[in-house]
């Protein structure tokens, strides 16, 4: 069978979109997105504000002193069982980490999980809540960190699995346990 010559191709008779409708078809395809996955993103935006609250308020309380009753940088402090070199880097470490968790959980009771619907009291939540905030710190942050740069990963590489590795468990415990939907009806 000869091919038809005097017939013009089909990809020349065919039009490219014009560029109005590659943006329709773009935003279109960006709404069905976050709408399949509003939840998660909600999730990250709040997670990324208690990050920016956190450094926020080290900065404002360690790096500029802005509290005057705080003891000085590198005054140590003897504690039961250990010494910290640093008292004003742990106060403020541990108030900008609380009022992160707050934030942080404020957001997503009120935004990212409003619907959940969950017939827990709200302080059952907030304790499961910070139970998870101490578990990721201090076991699955630290432990991929290290872990990591033990077995030869570059530590910038090393953070940045391990606050996936943490992202994933928050996320996990966050949305099955803590505002776990209310199935009973």
């Amino acid at each position: 069978m000869r091919p038809n010559l005097t017939q013009e191709p089909a990809y020349q008779r065919a039009s490219l979109p014009s560029s109005a409708d590659a943006r329709t078809g773009a935003l279109a395809r960006i709404r069905e997105l976050f709408a399949r996955y509003r939840k998660l993103i909600r999730y990250g935006l709040v997670g990324s504000i208690g990050y920016i609250i956190y450094v926020g308020l080290l900065a404002l309380m360690y790096d500029l002193a802005l509290v005057p009753f705080l003891p000085g940088k590198g005054a140590s402090v003897h504690l039961l069982v250990f010494t910290h070199s640093d008292s004003l880097f742990l106060i403020t470490t541990l108030i900008g980490t609380q009022a992160s968790i707050f934030a942080v959980f404020a957001g997503h009771t009120l935004w990212t999980f409003s619907d959940a619907g969950s017939g827990k009291p709200l302080w059952l939540r907030f304790g499961q809540f910070e139970a998870r905030a101490l578990v990721s710190t201090l076991g699955i942050l630290t432990l991929t960190v290290n872990a990591a740069v033990l077995a030869g990963v570059q530590h910038y590489v090393a953070v940045a699995l391990s606050i996936v590795v943490t992202f994933t468990w928050n996320w996990l415990w966050d949305s099955k346990v803590v505002w776990r939907k209310d199935n009973r009806s």
